[in-house]
């Protein structure tokens, strides 16, 4: 049972939100977002028993978007027209419209459906362009006692280009009942009805005066009132004039000054009246025409006298609907001189059925290259058919982040000036006097735009619509592209092909970087995005794969309002690298001559360009890097190295690659000392005291005596001599050391 309770009180919780949402649903819906060409269709927000209803439908799109015939179809419920052919009598339309025969048709859901063609070589392909025409039918008797009628009833219309459905637009209207209670003073009239200027008008026909039916329903709920008299005050540019029939009212129907009088004689058992009688005769005394209207002298009436006073009027031929206006059919009941109940009916002429309206916008900036800029809209305001009253005014709700600035060009003879609504940020001008076919107006104003969150393609879209008969047509979108403020090319210096994998930080004036690690593409191009007015410049932070960095700074400025992005340029020259290993063959630096860095000469075609000290903490090894590869004629540099000389060592060069070979400092051979020669025994002299003294000789050769050099025969071989030197000292070392350990 709780289970049941709940689901009950869901679906009555659902059908209370949906019901809701119909009523504050908007009763003019726009066409969907997006659509051009599109449709609109405006019904009105109510809809009363013999109401005139009127449904707006227009056609509008941007230059060149309707290149292709098609139709629009207009969706009607049935029940909601009292004579379907008022649909097609009462439709009026000119080029670019037209209709072909049978133009309706009823559809399997009890809907009439209009189909109403256009030709698109009558269509200004060169400009935005809204046609309006409007449908019209008269609503049947709305009687609350008939349930049948539903509370609200929706129209649409569809545009078919060619045979695709392009757009499609809906309304809604409220269905009003008739109120069953019954006045004492009522004024009614059985013309069709329509809002004008949010008043519900009654439309006088200008062709059948005798249509313009009033009817003054008096004392019908059944009172007593002495010295009863009706007053009535008739709009100016009217005259009486004799009415069609109203009520099926017995006797004689013959009228008395334009008027017919008949008293209720019946009662049916819902308490309205269903019997009438015509005594116009008896009063044809009491009717009295003054120059502002008329009055009839009904004296005591008694709750048995009920009556309704019929006439009609006729409206002035030379007079517009603009001038005519909403004006209003006033009466007053009085006993005894004093008012004590008034009532009063709103006319007004029927507006023209067809307009051909064209409203062009325009931009003077397409397209905006930084954050903040000013933008000049322009509308245009033709009329090719038909009237644009006076009073219609061009709304522009400007686009976000715009503010209006001022208004630059106006046509004062035929708008007002501007008025800026800065909670809806709206500018509106309005029409101070009508457009009649074949003219025109112009206006321009001018907006600031500023976003600081700005990004590259965003787009400012603008359009403007006027207002007119209740119906908004729609001039065509205008656009302006926020596009990059700068765009950066990477080149080859030489064969001015892109490069890719360049990188940069963008800095502005006062030396912050703004943006960082800006890559070229595979175009070899960097944007920067939006940026607002000022001096920046692009700084090279790495380089392309294979070319040397350029660190010099690319400067360039963005003014308020630029249309383009600054476009620079920056090349980049090809490198190279020249690298190389140096190797000691010196059995490990064995003697200790090795030095402790050596210098390599880098020469650009023969001349010298760089030196590098190289050590044993470079692992012996170096490289030039960020050489430039090619010179200005694109004609490649020669890369060479040198050694600068070792000592001890000599240099063998392979390629960019240095051997050097320790070559040790000769030792001269150490002599052999002679062997001693023996001395013979000296003779004991027999005299010692005369001893004998030997005096060596000396013998003294010219050095132009040279003797010749013996032939050599190994004895004296100098590296013999040198490893045994060697050998020897090494030994002798050791053997010293081995002693001192001792």
């Amino acid at each position: 049972m709780k289970n049941i309770r709940k689901i009950v009180f869901s679906v009555l919780v659902v059908s209370l939100v949906i019901s809701q949402l119909l009523i504050l649903m908007p009763k003019n819906a726009s066409a969907a977002a997006g659509d051009d060409p599109g449709t609109t269709i405006t019904a009105p927000e109510n809809i009363s028993s013999r109401q005139q209803v009127e449904l707006t439908v227009t056609l509008a799109s941007s230059s060149g978007h309707l290149d292709e015939d098609g139709y629009i179809n207009v969706q009607i419920p049935n029940f909601i027209v009292a004579n379907k052919q008022d649909i097609v009598n009462q439709l009026y339309i000119d080029a670019p419209f037209y209709l072909e025969d049978n133009p309706l048709k009823e559809d399997e859901n009890g809907n009439y459906i209009l189909k109403v063609n256009y030709d698109h070589t009558k269509i200004d392909q060169e400009s935005a362009a809204g046609q309006t025409f409007t449908v019209k039918f008269k609503a049947p008797r709305i009687s609350s006692e008939d349930t049948s009628f539903p509370s609200t009833v929706s129209f649409s219309s569809t545009l078919f280009k060619g045979t695709e459905n392009v757009s499609k637009d809906s309304a809604t209207s409220q269905i009003r009942t008739d109120n069953p209670g019954l006045p004492l003073l009522e004024k009614r009239s059985v013309q069709s009805h329509k809002v004008i200027d949010g008043v519900n008008v009654a439309l006088m026909s200008k062709d059948d005066p005798s249509a313009n039916v009033f009817a003054i329903l008096v004392n019908y709920n059944q009172r007593h009132i002495t010295n009863a008299k009706i007053v009535d005050t008739t709009p100016q540019n009217t005259q009486l004039a004799n009415p069609q029939k109203y009520v099926p009212a017995s006797g004689d129907n013959t009228p008395s000054q334009h008027f017919r009088i008949a008293k209720v004689t019946g009662w049916g058992d819902d308490g309205l009246p269903n019997a009438w009688e015509y005594v116009t005769s008896d009063f044809a005394d009491k009717i009295n025409i003054t120059s502002t209207g008329f009055s009839i002298d009904l004296g005591e009436l008694t709750p048995d006298d009920s009556y309704v006073i019929m006439y009609a009027e006729k409206v002035d031929d030379n007079i517009t609907s603009s001038e005519f206006g909403v004006r209003y059919n006033h009466v007053d009941l009085t006993s005894n001189d004093a008012i004590i109940k008034s009532a009063e009916s709103a006319i007004a002429l029927d507006t023209e059925d067809y307009n051909y309206t064209q409203l062009t916008k325009n931009v003077d900036k397409p397209v905006i290259a930084t954050s903040d800029s000013s933008l000049v809209y322009s509308l245009s305001l033709s009329n090719q058919y038909g009237t644009i009253p006076a009073g219609t005014k061009i709304v522009d709700p400007l686009p976000e982040y715009t503010t209006y600035n001022k208004t630059t060009q106006i046509d004062s003879q035929y708008l007002s000036n501007g008025v800026y609504d800065a909670t809806t940020k709206t500018i509106t001008y309005t029409l101070l006097k009508d457009l009649n076919m074949g003219e025109s107006t112009n206006v321009k104003f001018a907006v600031n735009y500023a976003n600081p969150d700005a990004k590259a393609n965003d787009k400012i879209v603008n359009k403007a619509y006027i207002s007119y008969a209740g119906t908004d047509i729609y001039s065509a979108s205008v656009t302006t592209t926020v596009a990059n403020s700068a765009i950066l090319v990477k080149k080859d210096t030489n064969t001015k092909a892109a490069l890719a994998g360049a990188v940069f930080n963008l800095i502005d004036e006062n030396g912050d970087t703004v943006l960082k690690d800006l890559t070229t593409d595979s175009n070899g191009i960097v944007r920067t995005g939006v940026l607002k007015p000022g001096s920046y410049k692009f700084v090279e932070t790495k380089a392309p794969a294979g070319y040397l960095l350029d660190e010099k700074p690319v400067p360039f400025t963005i003014n308020y309002g630029d249309t383009k992005a600054v476009t620079l340029e920056k090349d980049n020259a090809q490198s190279t690298s020249v690298s190389g290993q140096k190797t000691w063959m010196d059995n490990e630096n064995i003697a200790g001559q090795r030095p402790e860095n050596i210098t390599i000469d880098l020469y650009q075609n023969g001349v010298l360009l760089d030196s590098k000290k190289v050590t044993a903490d470079d692992n012996w090894s170096y490289s030039f890097a960020d050489l430039p590869k090619l010179d200005a004629d694109g004609k490649e540099y020669v890369y060479t190295l040198k050694e600068e000389p070792v000592a001890h060592y000599t240099t063998t060069q392979d390629g960019y690659n240095f051997i050097n070979i320790f070559v040790p400092t000769p030792v001269p051979p150490v002599p052999t000392p002679p062997a001693p020669v023996p001395v013979p025994p000296m003779p004991t002299p027999k005299n010692p005291t005369n001893p004998i003294i030997v005096v060596p000789t000396k013998t003294v050769i010219d050095s132009d005596d040279t003797p010749e050099s013996l032939p050599k025969t190994g004895d004296d071989t100098p590296l013999d001599a040198l490893l045994w030197g060697l050998f020897l000292t090494a030994l002798a070392s050791f053997t010293l050391l081995y002693q001192n350990k001792k």
